[in-house]
Formats: C-alpha cells, sequence, structure tokens
C-alpha cells in the first residue's frame, strides 16, 4: 500500500513561508532546500496550494512564493484537502467478484465507519493552523 507524503511536505512548505512572513516572496529552491527535494516538486506542490489560495506567487527576480492568508487562517484541514484526495479510504480498484457474499457487502459494511475515520480526521486538523505549526518549531 501506497502512503503519500504531499500533505506533510506541504505544510514543512508553508511552513517555511509562514517563518519567512513579511519579509517577501520564498524562492522554491530555498523552501526544496529545507524540505529536501528539487524545486520542481516544490513549484508543482505550490501550484496546487496557489489553487487553493492557500499561497501566491509572486513573479520577476526576486519572485517566489508568500502564504496569501495569514497563518492563523489556514488550517491543516486546508492544506490537506489541497493537496490530497477527500476520500482517505478507497475501496477496490477494480470490481471484486460480486458472487462472493464479501464482496457483495463489503463496501455497504465499511461505507459508515470509513466516513467516521474521515470525519474525525478532518476535524482534528480543523483544530491547528498554520501558525500553531510554524510557532511550535524553534
Amino acid at each position: 500500500m501506497l502512503s503519500s507524503s504531499r500533505f506533510i511536505v506541504a505544510v514543512h512548505a508553508l511552513s517555511v513561508l509562514a517563518r519567512f512572513s513579511g519579509r517577501g516572496p520564498v524562492c522554491s529552491a530555498t523552501v526544496a532546500e529545507s524540505v529536501h527535494t528539487n524545486p520542481v516538486v516544490i513549484r508543482r506542490l505550490m501550484g496546487e496550494l496557489e489553487k487553493a489560495r492557500l499561497v501566491r506567487s509572486v513573479a520577476g527576480r526576486s519572485g517566489g512564493f508568500e502564504l496569501d492568508r495569514q497563518a492563523d487562517q489556514i488550517t491543516l484541514a486546508d492544506v490537506y484537502f489541497a493537496v490530497e484526495d477527500e476520500n482517505v479510504f478507497r475501496m477496490h480498484k477494480a470490481d471484486p467478484n460480486s458472487r462472493c457474499p464479501v464482496a457483495a457487502q463489503l463496501g455497504k459494511v465499511l461505507h459508515g465507519p470509513l466516513r467516521a475515520a474521515e470525519c474525525a480526521l478532518h476535524t482534528s486538523l480543523a483544530k491547528t493552523t498554520l501558525r500553531d505549526v510554524s510557532t511550535a518549531i524553534v
């Protein structure tokens, strides 16, 4: 099973921007150095964060990215929804054997518990802001 690190990388990148807040835009190379990845990866991720209106890009020689809102107005849930699929859990990629009693009923049985778990995740993430994260880092 694959696990995505996109959410954590996005929080990391946004935390870098929050730390530089008020000092002008931060270039993707600076963020990439902190995350220890390629600047292209950061630019792609920033594109998604920009669509969600969490960051804005600044063109030009001294351009880069900056927060589009105050850090205390961005929750971890905002970041999660910007870069990850809304549904944490997914059923089978291929339709399971409908003649099997387990396969025929599994989705119906798991629907409630999985949705409750997703709701709990989203509720928990909504309680923490980017400011909470960036100020906790000394």
